[in-house]
């Protein structure tokens, strides 16, 4: 199938990606939470391809969907870490609820860019949002307790009205991980 260079891509990018994989895990990074399930599909389903050299159509859509959620997450994260964190993952750590705040709200951003219908102000509403905690994180400062709140109710509301059912993609993974009898312990 013609579809394999979708591995050989999952292959060379885990390898970029290696030291700063394996930094995070060793560091029991809090940042690995938001898709260790992705993660472990990803990387069952492509031992699998290599052990038996085949696939289904919705193994090869599960791990495109997931390998390519996985890189852009990587990316964002590494572009948090040069940009306000100078390369410090000590640092980051330290905001690391606040990270995961600043990627939560990109990931519904695409949410919403990703529906067919989608009202401007409620991608600008998310997008104020998101300035506000990059200020926030850029100069150090604490991330009030009430934003993670603001964010949950901006987006219930906002996804209520849209009539749209938002599924975390790890919790969706969780589901397929479970499926596949890969749950770790």
């Amino acid at each position: 199938m013609n579809e394999e260079h979708v591995y050989h891509e999952y292959a060379s990018w885990k390898l970029d990606k290696h030291e700063f994989l394996q930094t995070l895990i060793a560091q029991e990074s809090s940042l690995m939470l938001r898709f260790q399930h992705v993660f472990n599909v990803v990387d069952h389903l492509y031992t699998k391809m290599v052990d038996s050299l085949s696939y289904t159509e919705d193994e090869l859509n599960i791990f495109q969907t997931g390998f390519y959620y996985l890189a852009d997450q990587i990316d964002e994260i590494e572009t948090i870490l040069k940009k306000f964190f100078k390369e410090d993952l000590n640092a980051l750590e330290k905001q690391v609820k606040e990270v995961n705040l600043l990627l939560l709200t990109i990931e519904f951003q695409q949410e919403i860019l990703g529906l067919d219908e989608f009202q401007q102000e409620d991608l600008d509403k998310l997008m104020d949002f998101e300035k506000q905690l990059v200020d926030k994180i850029s100069n150090q400062e604490p991330i009030p307790i009430h934003m993670f709140k603001d964010l949950d109710e901006l987006t219930y509301n906002m996804f209520k009205r849209l009539n749209v059912d938002f599924y975390p993609i790890d919790d969706i993974y969780l589901e397929i991980a479970d499926e596949l009898g890969i749950i770790e312990g």
